[in-house]
């Protein structure tokens, strides 16, 4: 079915995590890999795509590492997706309405191509800025919530 490649998953777990930097230095590679889960290698491929696409910078040095190079209210999640993976396409009969000779009559493709653009919109009015908030809104929560004894112990039937 559907599945959001992994590629895209963490790459937008690192613009999260620049986006809820608050401290205005860059953040090392090897920091953003280890407090993310990402392996190291799989992180500087994303970045890299990520500084070609000019979503981010790095910066060289002790002192170095990534950043955002424009302000999170202004990147839209579909942008991020568009540059990891590519135009959003579901079925390849969105992609070319010349190749069916059912275009015109065909339910499926209404289907998939309401879909689609509901997909679309709702990526491109997702800000990495909204994702940010969130972020830190549920790390706050996770900080205040107490933890119940036992929570993990299985259920005893009397």
């Amino acid at each position: 079915m559907f599945r959001i490649s992994r590629r895209l998953d963490y790459g937008l777990q690192v613009m999260i995590a620049l986006a809820s930097n608050n401290t205005g230095r860059p953040i090392p590679s090897a920091q953003l890999s280890e407090s993310l889960n990402i392996p190291l290698p799989f992180l500087h491929q994303i970045a890299h795509t990520l500084m070609q696409s000019g979503l981010i910078k790095a910066t060289p040095g002790p002192r170095g590492g990534l950043r955002l190079n424009h302000p999170a209210k202004n990147i839209t999640v579909l942008k991020i997706a568009e540059v990891l993976e590519g135009p959003i396409c579901l079925t390849p009969c969105l992609e070319d309405t010349e190749d069916c000779p059912r275009n015109e009559i065909c339910t499926s493709r209404l289907m998939w191509e309401e879909l689609q653009n509901n997909i679309i919109a709702y990526l491109s009015s997702t800000t990495l800025e909204k994702l940010a908030a969130y972020s830190e809104l549920m790390s706050v929560q996770s900080e205040t919530q107490p933890v119940e004894e036992n929570q993990d112990a299985p259920i005893q039937e009397g």
